[in-house]
C-alpha cells in the first residue's frame, strides 16, 4: 500500500462572516486564533487512487464537491467517487453556503477554496510512497470533554484512528472522535477548534496528523454546557492535549491493519420528509410576512420568511424532493472503511452504521461531501427538537418525517455492505 500526505492554509482574510451561532448577527472575523488547513491523505493500491480530504470548515456544497471532483478527475484521472472531502464542522470558520441568518459566504472565498482543495489533492498523490507499517487502534475516552446535548444517554466514547509509518517519511496519523467543533462559542476569530488543537499536538511531534469527525449530531464540548459563551484559546489547548494523551494510550494496543484493493460506493440517499402542497408554502408565506411586519425585529421571524420563500422556489422549480438528498459514501481498504455522511448524525443513527459492519474498522466522517443538515432520531422529531425543526428552517431543507433517520441510516448501511461485499 501506498500513502501521501499534503495540507494547505485555507485562513481567508479577516471579515468573512463566520458559520453558525444565532440570527443575522454579522458575525464577522476579526482575526485568526489558530490557521485553518486542508489536510488530504491519499491512498494507492498500485491500480487504484483514493483521497481523503480533511478540511477546518464547517462544511461544503454539493455545487462545491461536483466542481472539486471534476477538476480532480479531469487533472489527475481521480474517479468522483475515490475523492472524499470531509469537513470538521467547526463554527468559528468561514461560512461556506448560504443559510437562512446563520452566515453568507463571500464569492472571492469560494473560488480561492476550489482552487486550494484541488491543489492539497495534487500535492498529497505526489507524495505517494510505499508503507511499510499499517496500524488501526481504539481506545475509550469516556472521560473526554463530550456531552449529549439534548440530554439523552447516546453517546459514542470510543476514539478511533489509524497509523501509517514510512521509511523514509514522517508517519500519517488519522484521529477520529465524535463531538461538534464548537468549543468556543460565538467568537470572532477564525479557529479550527478542537480538532485543530489535538492535530498540533502531534505535529509538533513530527506526525502528520488529520482528524475525521464522527457523528456528532446531538453531541457537544462541556464548554457549553454551563455557559453559552463557550471557552477560551487555554480550553482548546487543554482539549487537545487530554485528546492526544487518549490516542497515545489507545495506540499502545495498535493492531495491524490488513490493506486490500481499494473500492468505492457512493450514493445519494433520500431523507423522507413530507412535502408540502403549494397553495400551503404560498398562504404560509403570506402568514409569516405579515407576522414580520408586526414584529420586525425578530430575527426567527426574519428566518421564517426566507425559509418559506426559498422552499417556494424550489416547489416551483421542481427541485424540492432533489433537495432532500444526501450523499454516503463508503471507501473500503482491507478491513478499514472510510464513510462519509453529508449530514450532522445523531449518535444512535451513527451506531446503526457502525454496528451493521462490526468485523471493520469504520471511519465515519459527517458533515462529508456536501451537507445538507441534520439527520435525527425519530425521538427528536416528534419533540420537535431543533435539530427536527429550527435547524431545518436555517439549512432551507423540509422537516423530516419521523422514522426517517433511522431509514436514511439503514440505507447508510446498505453502502457500506455494498463496498464491503465487493472484497
Amino acid at each position: 500500500m501506498d500513502a501521501g500526505y499534503a495540507d494547505v492554509d485555507i485562513t481567508p482574510e479577516p471579515g468573512e462572516e463566520l458559520a453558525g451561532w444565532g440570527f443575522y448577527l454579522n458575525r464577522r472575523a476579526a482575526g485568526t486564533m489558530d490557521p485553518l488547513l486542508a489536510r488530504a491523505m491519499a491512498l494507492g493500491d498500485g491500480e487504484t487512487k483514493v483521497v481523503i480530504v480533511q478540511l477546518d470548515l464547517i462544511g461544503l456544497t454539493k455545487e462545491i464537491v461536483a466542481d472539486v471532483r471534476a477538476e480532480a478527475e479531469r487533472r489527475f484521472r481521480l474517479q468522483p467517487d475515490h475523492l472524499m472531502l470531509h469537513c470538521t464542522h467547526t463554527h468559528s470558520g468561514p461560512a461556506v453556503y448560504h443559510t437562512n441568518g446563520c452566515g453568507t459566504p463571500s464569492e472571492q472565498f469560494l473560488i480561492s477554496l476550489r482552487d486550494s482543495i484541488v491543489e492539497v489533492i495534487g500535492e498529497a498523490l505526489e507524495d505517494l510512497r510505499p508503507a511499510n507499517a499499517l496500524r488501526r487502534f481504539e481506545g475509550n475516552f469516556a472521560d473526554g470533554f463530550a456531552f449529549n446535548q439534548p440530554g439523552k444517554p447516546d453517546i459514542d466514547t470510543a476514539l478511533r484512528g489509524l497509523w501509517i509509518e514510512f521509511a523514509d517519511a514522517r508517519p500519517i496519523l488519522v484521529i477520529h472522535y465524535a463531538c461538534h467543533p464548537v468549543t468556543l462559542g460565538p467568537n470572532n476569530e477564525y479557529s479550527a477548534d478542537f480538532p485543530g488543537a489535538v492535530i498540533r499536538e502531534f505535529n509538533a511531534y513530527g506526525t502528520r496528523a488529520l482528524y475525521i469527525n464522527g457523528p456528532f449530531g446531538d453531541i457537544k464540548p462541556l464548554s457549553l454546557a454551563y455557559k453559552r459563551e463557550g471557552g477560551t484559546r487555554e480550553t482548546l489547548l487543554i482539549y487537545g492535549r487530554d485528546m492526544a494523551c487518549a490516542v497515545r494510550e489507545a495506540m499502545e494496543q495498535m493492531q495491524e491493519w490488513k490493506p486490500g484493493p481499494l473500492r468505492a460506493v457512493s450514493r445519494m440517499v433520500p431523507l423522507e420528509a413530507e412535502v408540502p402542497a403549494l397553495e400551503e408554502l404560498e398562504r404560509g408565506l403570506q402568514e409569516a410576512r405579515q407576522t414580520l411586519a408586526d414584529d420586525s425585529d425578530d430575527p426567527m421571524l426574519r428566518v421564517d420568511v426566507r425559509w418559506h420563500e426559498n422552499i417556494l422556489v424550489k416547489h416551483q422549480t421542481g427541485a424540492i424532493r432533489e433537495l432532500m438528498q444526501a450523499e454516503v459514501q463508503a471507501i473500503a481498504c482491507g478491513d478499514v472503511v472510510f464513510v462519509g455522511l453529508g449530514m450532522e448524525t445523531f449518535t444512535r443513527l451513527g451506531q446503526v452504521i457502525r454496528h451493521s459492519a462490526p468485523d471493520h474498522h469504520l471511519i465515519i466522517g459527517d458533515t462529508s461531501n456536501g451537507i445538507l443538515g441534520y439527520v435525527a432520531t425519530t425521538e427528536d422529531v416528534e419533540e420537535g427538537g431543533y435539530s427536527s425543526l429550527l435547524a431545518c428552517k436555517i439549512l432551507n431543507m423540509l422537516p423530516p418525517l419521523p422514522g426517517a433517520g433511522e431509514k436514511w441510516a439503514t440505507e447508510a448501511a446498505g453502502v457500506v455492505a455494498e463496498v464491503i461485499d465487493q472484497a
